[in-house]
């Protein structure tokens, strides 16, 4: 059956009509009871310190190592090693092959990665208890002894290209990429962590066998076990697979701090782009900052859900954009505090503009009391959620050891969040927020609005053909 338009709209007005006026959502939900399992720890004799979760709901075992051989410590000049260095240790070891890797993992039905991140190097299994010896030996494996085949690192670095060469096509990508370096200058965060197509393409297998020779060592490096095992034979696991890794790696030496706020507006030309992709934002926080869960709330409330501040005024009211969010990326010695969104190319002024006086009115009224409770639930009930799993669990565990968290912060942390208070809030984003020092990143065709944004610090366009993430200014050498 067919309904003429005119007579379906006039059949919706007559039900809004008849509707009653929207009413507000009920009060959050008292928490339900949750305590997050403890950890018992040991440290091998070759310095690698291992951490056991038992977690009997299911019969699976898994495991994440993480080591301090993250994108940081690669030079900007060879932005992406950290990156291609983990993504080879699955590529075949001294007595394995790729495919021979790939036929155990998926004929146990189990799961084996390795990836990297601003930090640490992740190696993660998991695995049915009845394959966990299969699992374990696998992962010291590629740990301990990979091997760097010239065809699986051309194979790997033709991948890595093909997929960086989409990403400068994208402005969605590039804004991301573009803000990290007019957020951190030169801070060793602040390099793409896949490098570009002329670092990527450059690396020799020379570069990753010194690197992974450098800094995959178990002194760098902790393990965490999560799953349907007893400690004793966890840690029996622990010992027989990783207790023979003698390598010696430098001594953990602390990053520096990012660099104070400074104004500034950077601008990526892209004239074929018919919308505008903008991140404004100032360097963040280290993830143990005892401001942390406060900011988080807060962040939650500005910019961190759908219904945030940021979202229902540039989207819902203003109807700028189809989404606008805000989030911090904490590390272990920095961070990044970031809002982002995507506008019409004519309406990009504007979008800033509202986006720079909401971060000013949020400074000065950071949570009312609704917004405060409804954060402060979500995030309490959300954290039993993400931690279903023996691979969150350990994650987890993994995170508070690496990031000095303490022993004993995930069992505090719901505890914590309860009792932080509205003025708690307040007073941390106005110690944290420097709305008047923003660095503001736009990519889109610049002609049609960079000369607007000069309001808001010195202003630089770089076009896209002359854009390097790598160097000090973000200007291609010429050759």
């Amino acid at each position: 059956m067919k309904i003429r338009t005119a007579g379906l709209w006039m059949i919706l007005m007559t039900m809004h009509a008849q509707t009653p006026s929207r009413v507000a959502p009920p009060p959050p939900a008292p928490p339900r009871p949750y305590e997050f399992p403890r950890a018992v720890s040991r440290i091998l004799p070759n310095g690698l310190r291992v951490f056991f979760v038992e977690d009997r709901r299911l019969p699976l075992v898994a495991a994440s190592l993480q080591v301090l051989a993250g994108h940081a410590y690669a030079p900007p000049e060879k932005a992406g090693l950290a990156s291609l260095t983990a993504a080879l240790l699955r590529e075949g070891t001294k007595s394995r092959s790729s495919q021979d890797i790939a036929r155990a993992v998926d004929g146990a039905g189990g799961q084996l990665n390795a990836t990297a991140g601003n930090d640490a190097a992740t190696v993660t299994m998991a695995f049915m208890k009845s394959f966990a010896s299969l699992g374990f030996e696998l992962m010291a494996d590629i740990v301990r002894n990979p091997v760097f085949a010239e065809e699986e690192i051309a194979r790997q670095q033709q991948q890595t290209l093909s997929s960086l060469a989409v990403q400068y096509a994208s402005a969605q990508y590039l804004v991301s990429a573009a803000a990290a370096r007019a957020i951190l200058g030169a801070h060793p965060y602040a390099y793409p962590g896949d490098g570009t197509p002329d670092t990527v393409g450059a690396l020799s297998r020379q570069d990753l066998v010194s690197f992974y020779e450098r800094f995959y060592a178990p002194n760098r490096a902790w393990l965490v076990i999560a799953g349907d095992l007893g400690p004793e034979e966890a840690f029996a696991y622990a010992g027989k697979w990783f207790g023979p890794w003698n390598a010696a790696g430098p001594a953990d030496e602390p990053l520096p701090p990012a660099p104070e706020p400074q104004p500034r507006v950077l601008v990526i030309d892209m004239p074929s782009e018919n919308q505008t992709q903008i991140a404004v934002g100032h360097a963040g926080i280290p993830r143990n900052h005892p401001d942390y869960i406060a900011l988080q709330l807060g962040n939650q409330i500005f910019g961190g859900s759908f219904n945030s501040r940021l979202n229902m005024k540039l989207r819902a009211n203003e109807g700028l954009t189809y989404g606008a969010s805000s989030y911090f990326e904490p590390s272990r010695f920095a961070g990044i505090f970031e809002a982002s969104t995507f506008t019409r190319t004519e309406k990009t002024a504007d979008a800033i503009r509202m986006l720079v006086d909401l971060l000013k009115e949020y400074r000065e009224n950071p949570a009312t009391d609704e917004e405060f409770e409804e954060a402060r639930a979500y995030l309490s009930g959300s954290f039993a959620i993400a931690t279903e799993t023996a691979s969150s669990v350990a994650a987890r565990v993994l995170a508070a050891e690496v990031n000095g968290l303490g022993s004993d912060y995930w069992q505090r942390y719901r505890q914590r969040l309860g009792s932080l208070t509205r003025a708690d809030v307040e007073a941390a984003v106005r110690r944290f927020l420097q709305p008047d020092r923003l660095a503001i990143t736009a990519v889109g065709d610049a002609k049609q609005f960079a000369e607007a944004l000069a309001a808001y610090g010195p202003v630089r366009v770089i076009p896209l053909s002359e854009l390097d993430l790598t160097a000090p200014d973000l200007v291609r050498t010429k050759r």
